[in-house]
């Protein structure tokens, strides 16, 4: 051990918990947009700390603080949102830059505190750590609706023959094993080589098979080609809401969706699109369709809606050239605080973050069928961080094409757009599905079931661009077995916990 690693790790009171805040933010740069693989091997050090300090409690402030620095610096760009179009709420921006991070790492405090209390041996606390971190990382996903935003698994997004691994494990597998490679420097330290050794070779691992299996699994192609037309086109948020700029929008959308010849026959447009409402203003978005589509032609776009009961929903619709609307999807995932204000009452600037109004979850997921298209399952903005968005279908059905219309307009050249592409991304990989990513100011994107880019519009850029779409795969290990490889990884990871402390037991 060298005199610097020697020094850190006797660091002690305020300046130990500095240090593990650091490592924490240092680590988060692995994810996207920075892709700094490495770095992610700073989270040895907190995990060292929670495995020698004498207090529990001590352990759980070490995994908090550690959690605080990783979401801080990855996710800080949140905050822009309050200050963002029309809202100027500059007093509140530490709410959510503080705020969110703090109760995210909330998420690592029991993982810290559960490793050091029920394991006893220094090697068995890391290897307990990976284990119960893991386990809170898949719980992030699903507590109080979920937001398993810049879980560690986006490690994985590097590269391409990383990203493979999604297609085994999913997100919450690959949490796992990002966990693990993160540790293998703390597993060397702590006197367990051999596993140091095992745990640093994941990553290698599933690069080389990442690599063969880009190298063995062309772009599956059609007889008959897919084309697709995706439209950005880059309204900012302060005009977004403007009744009287909606003609200028939509006219913008028409220009850009009918710029070259021949147009395909399914254009789509972004997450609200068009800002009126479907019930009130539709006759307008009707037009503009038939005016726009070739007389075989489709558009989905993002348009909010009330429905009979008065109930205002995020919505997407599906319309056909002469103008009718053929289906709907709601929005089922809403966002607090951006679609709908938790205890309402309490707060007085509720009508200032979202309107009069909160936004209802759709009740029902449906896949929207477009002929010769096959079947869209449909995903409104962050509905993309959820995995397994391939499955819960009537039948047995599955999509042909994974379709998400969003609007990142709130968070400008930031982290945020490249975060949810990366996303995006995952989810075409773990269901060996195409993902096609149409955002209002990008970043657009169309992927293939391997996550292989076929189009791109960039960030802040107007325009338009056409993309043949792949047809599916006929399916991943995570599409068939779901968190079956999650729960064999869990097991594999128990088992070493186990054995790790019974050694110690022995020697004691």
């Amino acid at each position: 051990m060298n005199s610097l690693t020697e020094r850190a790790l006797n660091l002690t009171g305020w300046r130990q918990l500095a240090a593990c805040l650091f490592a924490g933010g240092l680590a988060s740069l692995t994810l996207p947009p920075f892709g700094l693989v490495p770095l992610a091997l700073a989270l040895s050090y907190p995990a060292l700390c929670i495995a020698r300090t004498g207090s529990t409690r001590r352990a759980a402030m070490i995994g908090c603080v550690t959690g605080f620095g990783w979401f801080l610096v990855s996710l800080w760009w949140i905050s822009l949102s309050l200050v963002t179009g029309d809202i100027n709420f500059w007093p509140l921006l530490p709410l959510p830059l503080l705020g969110i991070p703090l109760l995210l790492s909330l998420f690592w405090v029991p993982a810290a505190a559960a490793a050091h209390r029920f394991v006893r041996s220094e090697p068995g606390r890391i290897a307990a750590l990976a284990l119960s971190l893991g386990l809170c990382e898949w719980a992030r996903g699903y507590v109080a609706t979920g937001f398993p935003w810049n879980a560690p698994g986006y490690l994985f997004s590097a590269h391409l023959t990383l990203l493979q691994a999604a297609s085994l494990f999913g997100l919450y597998g690959l949490s796992l094993l990002a966990i693990l490679w993160c540790l293998a420097p703390a597993f060397w330290l702590a006197g367990q080589r051999r596993l140091a050794i095992a745990f640093g070779l994941i990553l290698p691992v599933l690069m080389v098979s990442g690599a063969i299996r880009l190298a063995t699994i062309p772009t599956p192609s059609d007889e008959i080609p897919k084309t697709v037309r995706i439209v950005q086109p880059v309204v900012p948020q302060h005009e977004k809401w403007d009744r009287a700029l909606r003609p200028q929008h939509l006219g913008r959308l028409q220009e850009l969706s009918r710029t070259a010849k021949p147009v395909p026959p399914l254009i789509i447009w972004p997450e609200t699109a068009f800002a009126g409402l479907l019930d009130r203003e539709g006759d307008r978005l009707r037009q503009t369709a038939w005016e726009t589509l070739p007389f075989d032609g489709w558009l989905v776009t993002g348009v909010p809606r009330f429905d009979a009961q008065r109930r205002l929903f995020n919505s997407a619709a599906l319309i056909r050239a002469k103008g009718q609307v053929e289906a709907l999807y709601d929005k089922r995932r809403l966002v607090p605080f951006g679609e709908f204000v938790p205890f309402r009452s309490l707060l007085p600037f509720a009508d200032a973050l979202v309107g009069p109004v909160d936004f209802s979850p759709g009740t029902e997921n449906r896949l929207i069928a477009v002929p010769g298209y096959g079947n869209l399952q449909l995903l409104i903005c962050y509905e993309t961080l959820f995995p397994g968005v391939g499955r819960g279908f009537d039948d047995g059905l599955r999509p042909d094409i994974l379709v998400n219309l969003t609007n990142d307009a709130w968070f400008g050249h930031t982290p945020g757009p490249w975060q949810h592409l990366a996303q995006a991304q995952m989810r075409a990989v773990e269901e060996g599905l195409a993902m096609i990513r149409v955002a209002n100011t990008g970043i657009s994107a169309g992927f293939d079931p391997l996550g292989r880019q076929i189009a791109r519009i960039g960030l802040g850029e107007s325009g338009f661009a056409d993309l043949v779409v792949p047809p599916p795969l006929s399916g991943t290990i995570y599409d068939r077995w779901r968190d079956v490889p999650l729960v064999i990884l869990i097991l594999a990871n128990l088992l070493l916990v186990i054995r790790l402390d019974h050694k110690r037991m022995i020697r004691h």
